[in-house]
Parts: C-alpha cells; sequence; structure tokens
C-alpha cells in the first residue's frame, strides 16, 4: 500500500464535519468504493451468463421486493436521524464516543461488500493480511519488537479483555495438563501442585514449543481447560483495580471462573492501582497459597483515563518470580486513549524528544504557544 506517513496530515479533512463539509468527497468515494465492487462482480468469468434477465426484473414480485426493501431502509433511516446521539458535535460531550474517520467508514463500506471471513486465510486472504499488518503497525507504536510481537483486531474492548482472561486461563491449565499425560511429565521433574499453578508465562510458552517438538501437544490440550476442564477456584484469583470495566466480571461468569475470585484493588486519590496495596494484597495470597490468575492494569480507565504504573507491576511479578518462586500472567488493559502513544513517537515509531515534541505541536497548533507539558 502506498506509505503517506511524511506528508502533511490536515486534521479537518479527515472527517466528514460537523455540517458534512467533505460531503463531496465522502460521497464521490464512497460511489467509488460501490461502483469498483460491482465491477468486480460482472468482471467475475465474463463468459458467464446474468443470472437475472431484464424480464425477470421487472416481474411485479420482483419489484414488489425491492419496493419493500426501500421501505424498510427508509423507517431505518429516519430511525437513526431522530433518535441516534450526534458524535459528531461539538455540543455533545456526554460520553467517551466520538466522531468517526471518514477512511474508517468508506474502507469498513469497501471491505464489507466483499464479505471476508477473517476465521479463515482462505476466506479472507486480503483482510487477514491487513490484520496482521494493523497489529503489527500497533505493536510497533506501543515500543515492542514486532519480530516477537502479534496482535489481531476484536470487535471492542470487552471481547479484548475476554481474550486476555481466555489466554490467562488456558496457560495456567498447561503444566496441570502436562503433569497428568503419561509422555509429558518428564517436562517437569516432578514439580508440586503448587508450583505448576506459578510457573512463569515464559517457562509455559517454552514448554509448548517443546510439546510440539514432540508431537504431544493436541494430546496435552486436551486435558487442560480447553478439554477436561478446571475445577471452578483452582486457577486462584483474578486482581483488578477498583477503576476497572465491568467486562472482567462478565469474562469471569462467561469462562466459568467465578466472578467470587476477583479480587479488587485500591485506586489512589488519581485513580491509580494504589502500588503499596496491591503489593500487601499479592503478598498476602502467596502467604495463604493462593494461586494468583493474573494481574491487570488498565491503561487509561473508562471514567477517569487514569493510567497505571505497568513498570511497578511488573517488578512486583519479578519479585514474586526471585523471593516466592511464585509467577502470574500480566494482563495490560488499554481500555481507553491508549492512542495518545502515538502523539510522543515518529514516523519511525521512535520516541520524539520533548524539545521537538513541544516545538512541532506548537508549529501545528496543536498546543497553544504558552502550553508547556512538564518533563
Amino acid at each position: 500500500m502506498t506509505n503517506f506517513i511524511n506528508s502533511k496530515m490536515n486534521v479537518d479533512a479527515l472527517f466528514l464535519g460537523p455540517k458534512s463539509e467533505n460531503a463531496v468527497f465522502f460521497k464521490e468515494m464512497m460511489e467509488y468504493s460501490v461502483t469498483e465492487h460491482m465491477h468486480w462482480r460482472s468482471g467475475y468469468h465474463p463468459e458467464d451468463p446474468e443470472y437475472l434477465t431484464t424480464v425477470d426484473r421487472y416481474e411485479p414480485g420482483y419489484r414488489d421486493t425491492l419496493y419493500r426493501t426501500e421501505g424498510i431502509l427508509t423507517q431505518l433511516s429516519s430511525k437513526l436521524k431522530t433518535t441516534s446521539i450526534p458524535w459528531f458535535s461539538p455540543r455533545y460531550m456526554g460520553h467517551m464516543n466520538a466522531d468517526t474517520l471518514m477512511i474508517s467508514n468508506l474502507a469498513y463500506v469497501m471491505a464489507m461488500m466483499y464479505n471476508p471471513n477473517n476465521c479463515a486465510q482462505e476466506s479472507s486472504p486480503t483482510t487477514t493480511v491487513l490484520e496482521l499488518e494493523a497489529g503489527l503497525d500497533l505493536c510497533a507504536m506501543f515500543g515492542y519488537d514486532i519480530n516477537q510481537s502479534w496482535g489481531h483486531i476484536t470487535s471492542g474492548g470487552t471481547v479484548a479483555n475476554y481474550e486476555g482472561l481466555w489466554v490467562a486461563r488456558n496457560i495456567k491449565t498447561l503444566p496441570l495438563a502436562i503433569a497428568k499425560h503419561p509422555q509429558a511429565q518428564n517436562l517437569l521433574k516432578d514439580k508440586s501442585e503448587r508450583a505448576l499453578l506459578n510457573m512463569q508465562t515464559s517457562a509455559v510458552l517454552d514448554l509448548i514449543d517443546e510439546l510440539k517438538k514432540q508431537e504431544l501437544f493436541e494430546e496435552v490440550r486436551d486435558l487442560t481447560c480447553r478439554g477436561e476442564g478446571v475445577a471452578q477456584g483452582k486457577l486462584g484469583k483474578l486482581l483488578v483495580p477498583q477503576s476497572k470495566h465491568y467486562s472482567w466480571m462478565k469474562a469471569m461468569d462467561i469462562l466459568g471462573l467465578g466472578q467470587q475470585n476477583i479480587v479488587q484493588l485500591p485506586v489512589d486519590s488519581s485513580y491509580r492501582t494504589d502500588i503499596t496495596q496491591m503489593k500487601q494484597i499479592v503478598f498476602s495470597l502467596i502467604e495463604q497459597g493462593e494461586p494468583v490468575l493474573a494481574v491487570v492494569a488498565v491503561v487509561g480507565t473508562t471514567e477517569t483515563g487514569a493510567i497505571d504504573n505497568v513498570a511497578e507491576l511488573v517488578a512486583l511479578r519479578r519479585e514474586c518470580e526471585t523471593r516466592f518462586g511464585v509467577s502470574f500472567y500480566i494482563h495490560v488493559d488499554a481500555a481507553y486513549a491508549g492512542y495518545a502513544c502515538a502523539m510522543f513517537r515518529d514516523e519511525n515509531n521512535q520516541l520524539i524528544e520533548y524539545e521537538t515534541l513541544i516545538k512541532r505541536y506548537h508549529a501545528e497548533g496543536i498546543f497553544p504557544p504558552d502550553v508547556i507539558w512538564p518533563k
């Protein structure tokens, strides 16, 4: 795809506008999207005859069906216009939603007409590749090594949290399954159940690689929560800040882990997870012999935009591994404003020097000249 990174971007040209100021361009590109798709259909095996003839299209039942379809769409348009929320208007500030980019709307319509199914690449050879590219772009934006990263697009933050807990649960149960498999047991060298439930995530991932080499992965996986299942509560507690999104409660329900196994972490006056109390809670659970399934850090809480100290959480896990031989999965819930990272990186995803950043934003009018961000 063409690289437009180095061209100057005008934000006003990205949106339809509160008064549909970019209506002409939007309509032109919408027509282009639909026309291109129709050309693709008519040009696919051009030797094939038309399925519908002119006579068919003027048959009374055919015309009646089109009229009914038009009526339904007219009703829907009326309802949408009279009851929808004006996200596009600066007069409306009652929710976290905002207007969407024209290109996102146009690309959505364009791709939707091709009806790809990203669950299987053979039915989505274009959009699956684009999804993987988008995942790598996000990984690079957040500073991850793209050679060791991977991501995919979910329908929203709630599903993303479900998937994060799903991963944590599956990783937690794999050592238990290995210990039950007669040919794989030697990989764990008679570890106790407590040790099995407190293995490092990286160590479990290494075990998966080894199981695949020995062609035992499928058999072992059938012994995990994905196959035989695991007794509720055995995998330990999920630690989430009090500022959590309600999807975490639903996730524990859906995955059969039990909402009673959620431990809420207190937050400070800035609504960030209280580091001192988080440590006390984790250490207390370890002393009780209670496994920690995962600890969640929130980067941009839904209500307040508070950002937890992820580095402190990583340091806490490292301390638990060193002092107690206990580990847990970490999930970073970039609930809201995670995109802000893009404001501090250049076109090559490198952090911009402070002075350069301020000069650029002042020059582009993003910050008024008298606004100076603290270092």
